[in-house]
C-alpha cells in the first residue's frame, strides 16, 4: 500500500533556461496516468531499494531502505509494507546511498567531490502541452503556466492531464556555491562566482569548447575553477 504524506506529491519542477541533455519525449494522453508511460525499471536510479541514510540539519539521522525516484524527483523509502516520502526536505543535510544527494529545490546527486563540487538533478519534466485544434490539427502550447494554472498545487502525484502533453526525462548540472548550496553550472553563474577571473573564465570556455550539457566538460571545468 503507498501512503502519501502531507507536502510529498509534487513530483514535476517547472524551471527556465536549463541544461538537459536530450531524451526522447512521451507524450501522455489526455486522461491517462504520467506514471503509465515509464516502466518501473526507468523510473528509478537504482535496480532495486538499497541501505541507505537520511542525516538532518539538526544532527539526527535515520537509516533507511530508499531509492531515488526520477519520474517524481524523489526519495523514497519503505517502511513496513509503504512506500513512502521525506517530508520535511528543508530539514536534510543530506542522504546518502550508492550517491549522495543534497536538496535544494529538488535532489540533486554529487558527481565530484572536488574543490567545487559538482552535482545531477534528474527528473521528468512537461515539456509541452498539446491542445486540439481545427481539422484535426495539434497546437502546442510551450508555456507551462497555461497548464499550471489548472491546479491549485502544481502537478500532482497521480498527474492525470485533461490534454495531451509531452514530457521529457531532463539533466541538469550545478555547481556548490562557496557561500552554501548549489547553483546551475551555465557560463553567466561561474562568472558570477568569480567575477574578478572573468577574463580568464571566458578565455578557458572559449579555449575549450566548454558544452555545458556535457559531464565530461564540466567536470574538467570544474577542476580548473577549483585551482583559481
Amino acid at each position: 500500500m503507498r501512503r502519501y504524506f502531507p507536502f510529498l506529491i509534487v513530483f514535476l519542477v517547472f524551471s527556465i533556461n536549463l541544461s538537459a541533455q536530450e531524451y526522447k519525449t512521451v507524450r501522455v494522453k489526455a486522461g491517462t496516468r504520467v506514471q503509465e508511460y515509464f516502466p518501473i525499471s526507468e523510473r528509478y536510479l537504482y535496480r532495486e531499494f538499497i541501505p541507505g541514510q537520511v542525516v538532518f540539519k539538526n544532527g539526527k539521522s535515520s537509516d533507511l531502505t530508499l531509492n531515488y525516484n526520477i519520474l517524481f524527483g524523489e526519495i523514497e523509502f519503505i517502511q513496513s509494507a509503504d512506500t513512502l516520502y521525506i517530508s520535511k526536505k528543508k530539514d536534510i543535510r543530506f542522504v546518502v546511498a550508492r550517491d549522495t544527494f543534497f536538496y535544494d529545490n529538488g535532489y540533486i546527486a554529487v558527481i565530484s567531490e572536488g574543490q567545487l563540487k559538482v552535482g545531477l538533478k534528474e527528473y521528468v519534466k512537461i515539456k509541452e502541452i498539446l491542445k486540439e485544434g481545427a481539422f484535426g490539427t495539434t497546437n502546442r502550447v510551450s508555456s507551462v503556466d497555461t497548464y499550471n494554472s489548472m491546479s491549485a498545487n502544481g502537478i500532482s502525484y497521480d498527474l492525470i492531464p485533461n490534454a495531451d502533453i509531452e514530457v521529457q526525462r531532463t539533466l541538469e548540472y550545478y555547481i556548490s556555491n562557496p557561500s552554501g548550496g548549489f547553483i546551475q553550472f551555465n557560463k553567466k553563474n561561474v562568472i558570477q562566482l568569480f567575477p574578478e577571473r572573468a577574463d580568464e573564465i571566458k578565455a578557458y570556455i572559449k579555449s575549450n569548447k566548454v558544452d555545458f550539457d556535457s559531464r565530461d566538460d564540466l567536470l574538467r571545468f570544474a577542476d580548473y575553477l577549483g585551482s583559481l
